[in-house]
């Protein structure tokens, strides 16, 4: 029988520079060989027995659309394509971020320790203003550290039991531009349709550069971010 593809390739976007791989799955009377394709016509050399297609320090003339012929002495299959966008980098790093919750209007203390004993050795990191009764707290510290252990405590008797969490790690997006200028940031998923941009956020600049917290990015698929100047 011929190949039948069970998994093709996927649409992704990527950033300039970075690296993008490209796998497909196919069942089937062995052995089978492949044949990579940009565009549908370009032959992409050294790909003919390889179910994965790696590209490295991707370009923007590499952008288009890839597909896989899959072979054996029954026939052939082509795979749907891929389509491949690339895009600028946008400055970013991960960040932690330490969600607090307590009495709207309370002050909190945020400490952190390296590791935990007996009596651990808690260092101030800052303290938080809640203007509501949730909010983040965000560890700049550099370098990342491999683990960090958080607590948060504040004076008096609140009103609200108070809790502290951390839900992930957040991307911290840097946004530069001059102060009042604003700027639209979008996001996309790295897999999925390359057209399928979401507006997160539009930002007057208070100075002429600051970080942009994606608290919606924990928990969700790998995101890629692009920054859109504003009239």
């Amino acid at each position: 029988m011929k190949p039948t593809i069970t998994f093709p390739p996927q649409s992704q976007t990527a950033e300039i520079g970075s690296s993008v791989g490209f796998y497909v799955n196919a069942t089937n009377t062995l052995p089978l060989s492949y044949q990579w394709f940009f565009n549908s016509t370009i032959a992409i050399t050294g790909s003919t027995t390889n179910c994965a297609l790696l590209l490295t320090n991707v370009q923007p003339s590499q952008a288009g659309a890839y597909t896989v012929v899959v072979t054996n002495i029954a026939g052939a299959v082509t795979s749907s394509p891929a389509m491949l966008s690339v895009i600028p980098p946008v400055e970013r790093r991960p960040v932690p971020g330490v969600k607090v919750t307590g009495e709207a209007g309370s002050l909190w203390n945020v400490d952190y320790a390296n590791s935990v004993r007996l009596a651990p050795n808690w260092t101030t990191l800052g303290s938080v203003s809640l203007t509501s009764t949730s909010q983040y707290y965000f560890d700049l510290t550099l370098p990342l550290q491999p683990q960090r252990f958080y607590r948060a405590w504040q004076t008096g008797a609140p009103s609200v039991l108070p809790s502290l969490s951390l839900p992930g790690m957040v991307p911290a997006i840097m946004l530069t531009g001059s102060i009042g200028g604003s700027l639209r940031l979008d996001y996309i998923n790295l897999f999925g349709p390359t057209d399928a941009w979401v507006t997160l956020d539009t930002v007057t600049l208070t100075n002429t550069s600051q970080l942009y917290f994606d608290i919606s990015a924990p928990m969700q698929p790998a995101r890629l971010y692009r920054l859109v100047p504003l009239p």
